[in-house]
């Protein structure tokens, strides 16, 4: 019965023996799992900032770019210290006033049918302005009678009287036959009257 005690009593410290190994090694393994994750942890918190710092810090960091030929040639030749931008004014293009053209009236002294229209259409190529073309009147009867070609000055002014002798040399009247009449309401500024000698002014012969 003794030795069945002692085996027992062996049996028991063995266990407990094996129980306080167990025991002791178990917080050995516990803190060597904690130290493996925390170095994990640091690991990953060290690549997180590795890779923050190159994907933020890194283009802070990069120099600029080196100035080209174009950028370098600005900077070395800037603009005159008198030299101003155009104003919106200045930049418009500047309109000149509109020339008056000279207003002629032709008329028919010689009976010969359409020699006004046809006198008025060659004026007309010459920038002349035709507002007129019929028969001759004269003291309200038609005359088809008038032997020589004649120009009258309606306004009778020394530019419009100069105006109407260009006219007569362009049709090939003599300036001698330019006659100035103050019409108090002209249908024109200068009256044409086509003679019987319309057959040896130049402008007819121009065909």
């Amino acid at each position: 019965m003794r030795h069945r005690r002692r085996l027992n009593t062996q049996t028991i410290r063995k266990k407990q023996t094996a129980a306080t190994h167990h025991s002791v090694r178990a917080p050995k393994r516990s803190g060597t799992t904690r130290k493996f994750f925390k170095s994990l942890l640091y690991l990953i918190i060290a690549a997180g900032a590795v890779y923050a710092g190159y994907r933020y810090l890194l283009p802070l960091l990069t120099f600029p770019p080196a100035e080209t030929s174009e950028t370098v040639s600005t900077v070395r030749n800037p603009l005159p210290a008198e030299t101003k931008p155009e104003t919106a004014a200045e930049s418009q293009p500047k309109l000149s006033p509109l020339k008056k053209r000279i207003q002629v009236e032709v008329l028919n002294g010689c009976g010969e049918q359409g020699i006004a229209k046809i006198l008025g259409d060659r004026l007309i190529l010459a920038d002349y302005d035709i507002v007129n073309s019929g028969n001759y009147i004269e003291k309200g009867k038609t005359r088809f009678d008038v032997q020589q070609s004649k120009i009258i000055d309606q306004l009778k002014t020394p530019e419009n009287l100069s105006k109407a002798k260009d006219l007569a040399r362009l049709i090939g009247i003599k300036t001698a036959r330019v006659e100035s009449f103050e019409n108090p309401s002209p249908i024109a500024d200068i009256t044409i009257v086509i003679g019987q000698d319309f057959k040896t002014l130049p402008i007819f012969k121009k065909d």
